[in-house]
C-alpha cells in the first residue's frame, strides 16, 4: 500500500481550541451548534473511500463545515463520465485520464484551506484486503467516520466490521438511478446531546452492524430486539407503515441480493426486471410488512432499478450527499440524534424516510 500524501493546506491548531481564523470562518455554525461541537468537528478525521459519484457533495459539506482533517481514497482515474457528476472533476483542466485523488485534491483545497488533506491512490486494504490491515490503518491514521460510497454490501459489512474493532464511526451509501440510501453503524454506545424543554439532555443508542441490522435469518424477530436484527415493519398499523415508505428500502436490499447473487448490479438485461422484481416481493413478505399497505412492491420502481442502478443523476447525488454530510456532521458533533439507521431515498418522489433496523430506541445517558 502506498504511503498517504498530505497536502500543505494544514490547520492551524492551538493547543485544541479554535484559532481566531476558525472562528471567524465559521462564527454562523459555532452560533448555531455551539463551541464544544464545533471543536469536536475540527478535531476530526474523515475518511472517504470512493470518489465517484456521492463523494462530490459529501465532501464539499464536510469541509465547508471545518471538519479538521479529511483523508480521500480512490484507485481509478478520470473518466468521461465522472465530469458531470459534480465540482471535484473538471474538464477544463485537463482532469480526464488523471488519477482520480490528484485531479480532486486541488479543488478540495480550495474550498477551506483550514481543512488538513491526505491522499491515498488505492482503496486497498479495505476492498481487497484483510479486515487486520483495516484495523490497523484506521487506528494509525486515527480516523474518527469511515464514509464507504457506491460498495457492495459484502464490501461494505467487511469495512464496518473493521470500523468496529478499531473503534470508527462507519457510514455507507449508494445511489442506484432515482434511488439512493443512507446506512449509519456508530457503535455500541453512541452518546449525543438534544434540548428538550427541560433542558439539555444525553441520550445513547446501541448500534448494529450492517451485517447483523439487515440479517434476513432474523427478520422473523421482533423490532426491538436490539443488535439482534428484526424487521422494523412488522406488526406495524397501515398508517405507519406507510409513513415508513418500506417500499424504497426493499427495493435497495433487493438490489444488493441481485448484487450478491450475480456479483453485478443490474443493467437492464433481460429478465433482470422480473428477478429483481421476485427478491423483492420475497424480501417484502419476511419483513412481515402490513399488506394492506404494501400489496407489492411498486413495477415502476423495479424497471427503474432494474435499469438505472448503475446510472448517477446529478440531482440524486446532490440530495443524497446533503444528507449524508449533515448526518456525519451530526454524528461527529454529537448534537441532535443521527440516522437510525437506514435512510431509504427516493429523489423524484420527493421521500426520504429512516428504519430503524436490529436497533432499540434511544435511552438516557
Amino acid at each position: 500500500m502506498s504511503a498517504p500524501s498530505t497536502s500543505t493546506h494544514q490547520a492551524e491548531l492551538s493547543n485544541g481550541q479554535i484559532t481566531e481564523d476558525e472562528a471567524s470562518l465559521y462564527d454562523r455554525q459555532i452560533r448555531l451548534w455551539g463551541l464544544e461541537a464545533q471543536n469536536r468537528m475540527r478535531s476530526s478525521t474523515v475518511l472517504i473511500l470512493s470518489l465517484r459519484s456521492l463523494a462530490h457533495e459529501t465532501i464539499k459539506n464536510l469541509v465547508l463545515a471545518g471538519i479538521g482533517r479529511l483523508i480521500i481514497a480512490d484507485d481509478g482515474v478520470v473518466e468521461e463520465e465522472d465530469l458531470g457528476t459534480g465540482f471535484l472533476f473538471r474538464e477544463e483542466e485537463g482532469a480526464v485520464g488523471k488519477l482520480r485523488t490528484d485531479a480532486a485534491l486541488p479543488q478540495i483545497a480550495s474550498l477551506n484551506p483550514l481543512v488538513s488533506l491526505t491522499k491515498l491512490d488505492t482503496l486497498s486494504p479495505f476492498v481487497g484486503g484483510t479486515e487486520e490491515e483495516t484495523v490497523e490503518l484506521l487506528k494509525k491514521e486515527k480516523v474518527d467516520v469511515v464514509v464507504a460510497l457506491d460498495l457492495s454490501r459484502s464490501q461494505n459489512e467487511i469495512i464496518d466490521s473493521a470500523a468496529r474493532t478499531a473503534g470508527t464511526m462507519f457510514y455507507s451509501a449508494g445511489a442506484y438511478g432515482f434511488y439512493g440510501y443512507v446506512f449509519a453503524d456508530l457503535g455500541e454506545s453512541y452518546e449525543y446531546v438534544v434540548n428538550s424543554s427541560s433542558g439539555i439532555a444525553k441520550k445513547s443508542l446501541s448500534y448494529a452492524p450492517l451485517s447483523t441490522a439487515i440479517s434476513s435469518s432474523a427478520w422473523s424477530k421482533p423490532s426491538t430486539q436490539t443488535r439482534e436484527g428484526g424487521s422494523p415493519f412488522r406488526g406495524l398499523t397501515r398508517n405507519t407503515t406507510k409513513k415508513l415508505s418500506p417500499g424504497v428500502a426493499i427495493g435497495i436490499l433487493a438490489l444488493w441480493e441481485f448484487e450478491q447473487q450475480k456479483q453485478a448490479l443490474p443493467i437492464g438485461g433481460e429478465g433482470q426486471v422480473a428477478e429483481l422484481k421476485e427478491i423483492a416481493e420475497r424480501i417484502r413478505q419476511e419483513l412481515g410488512v402490513n399488506a394492506k399497505a404494501l400489496p407489492s412492491i411498486e413495477n415502476e420502481m423495479i424497471e427503474h432499478l432494474a435499469t438505472h442502478a448503475t446510472h448517477f443523476f446529478p440531482p440524486t447525488l446532490a440530495v443524497l450527499g446533503g444528507l449524508l454530510a449533515q448526518d456525519v456532521l451530526r454524528a461527529l458533533s454529537r448534537k441532535d440524534k443521527p440516522i437510525v439507521n437506514l435512510l431509504a431515498v427516493d429523489t423524484m418522489g420527493g421521500t426520504g424516510t429512516a428504519a430503524s433496523w436490529g436497533m432499540g430506541d434511544a435511552r438516557d445517558a
